[in-house]
């Protein structure tokens, strides 16, 4: 992980500057919003770009997440979230932080504005925000981690107005890179001679990995996903692994679709569905 990310870390600012364009480009201006970012992550790099740009960012996640630091940063996450967490924090402020926020102001063209953005600390599922609150909820690549995803989306229904939207981005369990290992973080320019593909739908000899992942399919979330939202859209953005989907490989795999294996992630866009039309999922229900 310390190699990837010491040569990667520039790459990761870059891609980030590339979704949070698209997520422009698709939901128009964003001035004045109240925008809420579903599992902000350590970086908040999603709520820190909102910011940015006019709007207002609350940014939660499961983890304490603070937006400055010091000694008394690192002391108040290892009371809430233990050495380990505390470690990477400290690792990533360290190595990695300065350069990667350098690089994503170069490559939106604008200064970071990190006291700006609105941070909580939440269970997984309860938001701490009033309802009809909420104008755009966004997303990127935490879905895949959350254990009660119906739950989840009836909150996110709460919190927003009755014309607010979703825009969501989850990484696709049955990629080739949705594993989580680290190793096949670039499957295309830098495939593993470590990790077999697809190894946590075959083998799964390297499940070590540092994030817990549910391991629900597509269709699964789509399911969810239309009991509570109007779906505008269901976009799968980019492919990977073609060239290592052998023949061997496919008959092995032959459960899932061709489009499973090689979709690295799907982008979700709707709409809050009218009150009387939502039907309330318990997690039994899909």
């Amino acid at each position: 992980m310390l190699h990837y990310g010491l040569t990667g870390y520039r790459d990761f600012a870059r891609e980030h500057a590339a979704f949070y364009e698209r997520l422009r480009a698709d939901e128009g201006s964003l001035p004045g919003r109240q925008v809420l970012d579903v599992g902000c992550g350590k970086s908040y790099w999603l709520s820190l770009l909102i910011a940015a740009d006019g709007a207002h960012a609350i940014g939660v996640d499961t983890e304490l997440v603070e937006n400055r630091r010091g000694l008394a940063k690192y002391r108040h996450i290892l009371q809430a979230n233990g050495v380990e967490r505390t470690l990477r924090t400290a690792v990533w402020d360290m190595l990695f932080a300065r350069g990667y926020y350098r690089e994503l102001e170069r490559s939106m063209g604008r200064r970071l504005p990190h006291q700006a953005v609105d941070l909580h600390v939440y269970d997984g599922v309860h938001l701490p925000l009033p309802d009809a609150s909420v104008d755009l909820v966004v997303s990127h690549e935490v879905f895949e981690h959350i254990s009660d995803v119906p739950a989840v989306l009836n909150e996110l229904a709460r919190v927003l107005r009755p014309d607010g939207r979703i825009y969501i981005y989850i990484h696709n369990f049955t990629s080739l890179s949705g594993g989580h290992h680290i190793a096949w973080k670039h499957p295309d320019t830098r495939p593993s001679r470590m990790v077999a593909p697809w190894d946590h739908l075959r083998a799964r000899r390297h499940v070590d990995i540092p994030s817990w992942l549910n391991g629900l399919r597509e269709h699964e979330y789509r399911a969810m996903f239309e009991k509570v939202f109007e779906i505008d859209e269901w976009r799968v953005t980019a492919e990977e692994g073609r060239a290592l989907l052998t023949d061997d490989i496919r008959r092995e795999l032959k459960r899932f679709s061709e489009r499973e294996l090689l979709s690295k992630g799907f982008l979700v866009r709707g709409r809050v569905r009218p009150t009387a039309d939502i039907k309330i999922l318990d997690g039994s229900d899909t």
